[in-house]
C-alpha cells in the first residue's frame, strides 16, 4: 500500500478542549509510528489548531489537506432550508435525525451552487493547505425513508432534467407506481444498487435515467471545484460511499475519478451510522420488513443479490457483527471494476458506543483482507484524535509486513 492517510480533528464542540500543543503532539506521535502520507484536517477548526497541525506536517514532510463537506453546511457555511433536496412526497430533506450537517443541498439549485463554490473558493485560497478532501459530495441516502428522502424533485432539478430530455414528474409517478407492488419494490431496490434487469419495465427505465441524471449532477459540482483547485495548484481527493452504495446517493466513481487524484471509499463494515455499509443495508431491510411487509429472509436475500455482497442471515447478525473480511475484499474489487484507478479504503478505527463494534481480531482480519485485495492505500477514519493507540499499532504491523 502506497498511501496511508489519516482524518484528523472533525468539527465539533470537543475541539474547545484541544490545545495546539496537544494537537501537534498527537500528529507527531502518529508520524513516529506510521508512514503517514497525507493528513486530512477537518473543518471549523480555530486557526491555532490548524497552524499547529500545519507545522507538524511541514516538519514531517507530509501534505496537509482540508477535509471539507461540500453539499451540506459546515458551521461557517449555513445553507438556506430552501436549498435542500425534495423527496418523492414533496417534503424537503430533514437530514439524518434532523441534524443540519446531514441535510443535503440540491446540486442543481443555482443559489446553492453559487454559495458552495464561493465557500470552496475561499478555502482553496488558504495557503496552509496542499489539497482538499471533498466529503458529502452526494444526495442524501434514501435507505431509511425512500419515499421522503429519494430525490431530488425540486423545480430546479426539473428544469435541469428537462434540458437533458428527462421529465421528472414522469419519473416521480413511475417510482411511486413501482412502490405499490412487491415486484416493483424489488426492481426499485435493485436499481438503487445499479443492478440491470434483462427486461426492464418503462418505470424502471425512467428510474435508471433519473439515477444517471443525479450522478451527472453531482459530478458537475465536483468538476467545477476540481477546476478551481487546479488553478490554485491544489490536489483533490474524494470521500465516497462504498461502491455497492454509490448508485443510491448519486456517485459515479469512474466519472468522479476523472477529477481527483484518488478516491477513498467508505468501506465501513462495522459502522451503524450514515455511510456505514451495515447501517445503509439495515435501513433498507427495516423498510422492506416494516412498511413493505417482507419477511427478513426475503429482504436480506434481495439485498445480498442487489449489493453483490455476502451478508449475514439476520438483521441482528448484520447489526452486531457487521460485514465479513470477504465482503471488504469484494468492495475493493467493485471499486476497481467501476474504473477507479487509485482506491483508498477507509477503515473505521474509532470506538463509538452504539455506532461502531470493533475488536482486535476483527480489525486485524479486515486489514489483512484489504491488503490482500491490493488496495492502493488506507485512510484511518474517521478521527485520529479518538483512535486508540492499540489500533494504530495494528495498522503499523500491517504496514511493516
Amino acid at each position: 500500500m502506497h498511501t496511508l492517510a489519516v482524518q484528523y480533528l472533525q468539527s465539533g464542540p470537543h475541539l474547545a478542549a484541544i490545545t495546539p500543543q496537544a494537537a501537534r503532539a498527537k500528529l507527531q506521535e502518529t508520524f513516529e509510528r506510521l508512514p503517514i502520507t497525507h493528513v486530512l484536517l477537518g473543518w471549523g477548526l480555530p486557526d491555532t489548531l490548524t497552524d499547529a497541525c500545519k507545522a507538524a506536517c511541514e516538519r514531517a514532510g507530509v501534505p496537509l489537506y482540508r477535509w471539507q463537506p461540500v453539499l451540506t453546511g459546515d458551521g461557517q457555511f449555513q445553507p438556506a432550508e430552501a436549498w435542500r433536496t425534495v423527496g418523492l412526497t414533496g417534503e424537503r430533506s430533514a437530514g439524518f435525525h434532523d441534524v443540519a450537517e446531514f441535510a443535503f443541498l440540491c446540486s442543481n439549485h443555482p443559489q446553492a451552487q453559487d454559495a458552495v463554490l464561493a465557500h470552496m473558493r475561499a478555502i482553496l485560497h488558504d495557503g496552509r493547505y496542499d489539497g482538499v478532501f471533498l466529503d458529502r459530495i452526494r444526495y442524501n441516502s434514501p435507505a431509511l425513508h425512500p419515499a421522503r428522502e429519494f430525490g431530488c424533485f425540486c423545480t430546479h432539478c426539473q428544469r435541469a432534467a428537462a434540458r437533458e430530455g428527462l421529465a421528472l414528474e414522469a419519473v416521480r409517478a413511475a417510482v411511486l407506481r413501482l412502490l405499490q407492488t412487491p415486484s416493483g419494490v424489488a426492481s426499485f431496490v435493485a436499481a438503487l444498487f445499479g443492478q440491470h434487469e434483462a427486461h426492464a419495465s418503462p418505470e424502471v427505465a425512467l428510474l435508471r435515467a433519473f439515477l444517471d441524471f443525479r450522478e451527472r449532477s453531482v459530478t458537475r459540482v465536483v468538476q467545477r471545484i476540481a477546476a478551481m483547485a487546479s488553478e490554485q495548484d491544489k490536489a483533490v481527493g474524494l470521500d465516497c460511499f462504498s461502491p455497492t452504495l454509490t448508485r443510491m446517493v448519486g456517485q459515479n466513481l469512474a466519472a468522479l475519478g476523472q477529477h481527483s487524484a484518488w478516491i477513498k471509499i467508505m468501506s465501513y463494515a462495522h459502522t451503524l451510522g450514515p455511510a456505514g455499509i451495515p447501517f445503509e443495508l439495515l435501513g433498507l431491510a427495516d423498510w422492506l420488513c416494516g412498511e413493505q411487509g417482507w419477511t427478513e429472509a426475503r429482504a436480506l436475500e434481495l439485498l445480498a443479490r442487489a449489493a453483490d455482497l455476502p451478508l449475514p442471515n439476520s438483521r441482528r447478525a448484520l447489526r452486531e457483527q457487521g460485514l465479513s473480511p470477504a465482503a471488504l475484499r469484494t468492495e475493493v474489487q467493485h471499486a476497481k471494476q467501476a474504473g477507479v484507478s487509485v482506491v483508498l479504503a477507509g477503515i473505521e478505527l474509532v470506538e463509538v458506543a452504539g455506532v461502531t463494534h470493533l475488536h482486535p481480531q476483527q480489525i486485524a482480519a479486515d486489514l489483512a483482507a484489504l491488503r490482500s485485495a491490493e488496495v492502493n492505500g488506507l485512510v484511518l477514519s474517521w478521527d485520529l484524535w479518538d483512535i486508540p493507540l492499540a489500533h494504530l499499532e495494528r495498522v503499523a504491523h500491517v504496514c511493516a509486513g
